[in-house]
């Protein structure tokens, strides 16, 4: 998955607005910004500053969480697929738990679905399944 690179900053209070603009260019821990609603800037990483592939479901998160959560009681299976896609390595399913709840999707929402996610992981034709048990893997196909 080659989605271009974004930075989305959170508010700093209550009432702010999310930003998000597409790094132009880095410099070590410095990233020129240039922000979709105008202007350009240098940007270090903290507290409110993200980097994340635009697009991604990290971006989802933190752009438009609701939406996200939507996706995943519409399809929770889909929406692990495209997790796998975006992990840079083989996941198994505590792998995939952590990853999808550090999303905002809750525990019990995921414990209530992982008995149907981890079946159709297995028969999907766009995962590799190595293994057995807790030690299980999973892999998006073109991600090796």
């Amino acid at each position: 998955m080659n989605l271009e690179q974004a930075v989305v900053r959170l508010p700093y209070t209550a009432n702010g607005v999310i930003r998000v603009g597409t790094v132009v260019s880095q410099e070590g821990d410095l990233y020129q910004v240039k922000w979709d609603n105008g202007g350009d800037e240098e940007v270090k990483l903290g507290d409110y500053e993200f980097l994340c592939a635009r697009g991604s479901l990290r971006f989802q998160s933190l752009v438009d969480p609701e939406a996200l959560r939507k996706g995943f009681e519409a399809d929770p299976g889909e929406f692990v697929v495209l997790a796998l896609k975006e992990a840079a390595a083989p996941m198994t399913g505590k792998d995939l738990k952590a990853a999808v709840t550090a999303l905002g999707i809750t525990d019990e929402d995921y414990r209530r679905a992982w008995p149907a996610i981890r079946k159709l992981l297995i028969g999907d034709e766009r995962v590799t399944v190595s293994g057995s048990g807790a030690a299980m893997t999973f892999q998006a196909d073109g991600t090796h």
